[in-house]
């Protein structure tokens, strides 16, 4: 049986939706399994999948009903999660908003943050709008709109300003599958910071996590959404922003991803008025035979927007990293500036990185540029460090933390660079002491 059987029969045999949830759920859901055998599951030969392969979902059992681990606070934390402060946090452990580890009391007025699923039976209009397939995105969009039960609201007030960031901790502790899906709404001039971390416990057994978020940002709003991808080894992980951008907007998005056998994460960015700004930086940093793909789209439709998207990868062993770039200037869309860059670096004669930046402009008053490397450490600036008397592990952990670096040079909380800096010093002896370095 393959994949996509897999999953319509997983979605058929499960009788839990039918009965718990009301007509008009049920309806979405069958809408998303139409949606899914209309398109199946992308292949090789599928343009935007062309080095991506998914038989890595064959090793999955999705219909497996393990038990849940049970967690406290410092099996989080052992774990890796970002468990800093008194800020909102949302904790979904398998799929399932876990309210003991979470905490969202002292929100400030105008803010409304909640897990969608805990109300899905009685709140229709918070629910049906999650689960709404407004935002389509393939293949496992429609995966994760079928299955998701679970996932975080968030809306701000007009001219609301969240302080606190708002951390989402997405944790599997078993073999199967999860589905996350997540709504933010920001009214005008609103701001706030979101980070979504995705851990897995399961080290040795294959499992599969999809994430979903859709975000609408209102005239002048500002978000920053972070992910941290640090999958168990044997993960599929599939991860989607969808934004939806007003006048003057912006969004400022960092990728960091580490873990998973396969992932995909995918952005995909409509400036929907004029003035909009995106800014997306992101990092792979693979080992093994890990395989990491990096999917975007900017959609300029109006008048005097910008972007910049600067994605790095590091690749050692037999790892492989793709990377598909795609920024549309559509007519009307003048004035637009963007620029776009992927810069990757193998460790490895055996590591590979397919890159594929592209631009499609149908307007005459704009400045674009694209580029992409592929290279090696440099060669002299390793012989001039270890000249200086720095050992050559250190000598190489310090030029590839530096050219991660420049594509995550500010992520602007300091427990988030902490946890940035740990999840890449776990990397193959990225780490750097500051007395190696003064030696």
């Amino acid at each position: 049986m393959g994949a996509l059987e897999a999953f319509v029969r997983a979605f058929d045999s499960s009788g839990a939706y039918a009965a718990a949830e009301p007509a008009w759920c049920a309806q979405a859901r069958h809408q998303a399994r139409e949606d899914l055998l209309r398109s199946g599951l992308p292949t090789r030969h599928t343009e935007d999948w062309k080095y991506t392969s998914l038989r890595a979902l064959d090793a999955i059992d999705l219909a497996t009903t393990a038990p849940t681990a049970l967690l406290d606070g410092e099996a989080l934390r052992d774990a890796g999660a970002l468990l800093v402060g008194d800020g909102p946090r949302l904790v979904f452990v398998d799929g399932a908003f876990d309210a003991e580890l979470s905490h969202l009391s002292d929100l400030p007025p105008g803010v409304s943050l909640a897990p969608w699923g805990a109300g899905l039976s009685h709140n229709a209009t918070a629910s049906g709008a999650v689960l709404d397939a407004a935002a389509r995105g393939g293949a496992f969009e429609a995966i994760n709109r079928l299955f998701a039960r679970d996932g975080m609201a968030l809306e701000l007030a007009d001219g609301v300003c969240l302080a606190a960031p708002v951390v989402v901790i997405a944790l599997q502790t078993r073999a199967g599958a999860s589905h996350l899906r997540h709504v933010l709404r920001l009214g005008q001039g609103s701001w706030a910071r979101v980070i979504e971390q995705h851990i897995g416990l399961a080290q040795m057994v294959p499992y599969l996590s999809t994430s979903v978020t859709r975000a609408e940002l209102a005239r002048g709003a500002t978000l920053a959404h972070v992910r941290l991808q640090d999958e168990s080894g044997a993960a599929v992980h599939v991860s989607q922003l969808h934004v939806a951008q007003g006048r003057d907007s912006r969004l400022d998005a960092r990728l960091l991803v580490v873990g998973a056998r396969l992932s995909r994460q995918e952005f995909h960015i409509a400036h929907e008025a004029p003035g909009c700004h995106t800014d997306l930086r992101g990092a792979s940093v693979l080992a093994g035979e890990q395989h990491g793909d990096v999917h975007m789209c900017i959609e300029h439709r109006h008048p005097r927007s910008t972007s910049r998207t600067d994605v790095r990868g590091v690749f050692d062993d037999a790892s492989h990293g793709v990377f598909t770039g795609r920024v549309n200037v559509h007519p009307g869309a003048q004035k637009t500036d963007a620029g776009m860059i992927n810069r990757n670096l193998l460790l490895s004669p055996r590591a590979e990185a397919d890159t594929r930046p592209q631009l499609q402009i149908d307007a005459d008053d704009v400045l674009c540029s694209h580029g992409a490397t592929v290279g090696q450490l440099d060669a002299e600036a390793l012989f001039y460090l270890q000249s200086r008397g720095i050992a050559a592990p250190l000598a190489r952990a310090l030029l590839v933390q530096a050219f991660v670096a420049q594509a995550l040079p500010d992520i602007g909380w300091e427990p988030l660079r902490a946890q940035v800096r740990t999840r890449l010093a776990a990397r193959r002896g990225l780490a750097i002491e500051a007395s190696e370095v003064s030696a």
